[in-house]
């Protein structure tokens, strides 16, 4: 887990997290998203986190919902990958979500 671009001064920051294959399906990236966000939200004085992941990984989908981060939408085209343009969900937590 990684606290990535950030504006301390708007309290807006964007996070990111990858789990190597042998430790998927254990939680590790459930677990680290929740205690960076709940720090970063209710210590280091941020007032939003957010986070993109591939529409088409589900298994990213389901750690950033069970994480606190709520689906905001879909970003149309927005990554590169080697397999062509992705479509990017955008998840958002802000202070006080549980």
């Amino acid at each position: 887990m990684a606290l990535g671009s950030f504006n301390l001064h708007a309290g807006l920051a964007g996070c990111a997290y990858w789990v190597l294959p042998a430790a998927r399906g254990a939680g590790i990236a459930t677990r680290a998203l929740a205690a960076a966000g709940a720090w970063a939200l209710d210590n280091a004085g941020f007032y939003r986190l957010h986070l993109s992941h591939s529409t088409r990984n589900q298994a990213s989908c389901r750690v950033a919902v069970k994480a606190g981060f709520q689906l905001e939408g879909t970003k149309h085209g927005e990554a590169p990958h080697s397999d062509g343009r992705h479509d990017m969900h955008l998840h958002a937590r802000i202070r006080g979500d549980k």
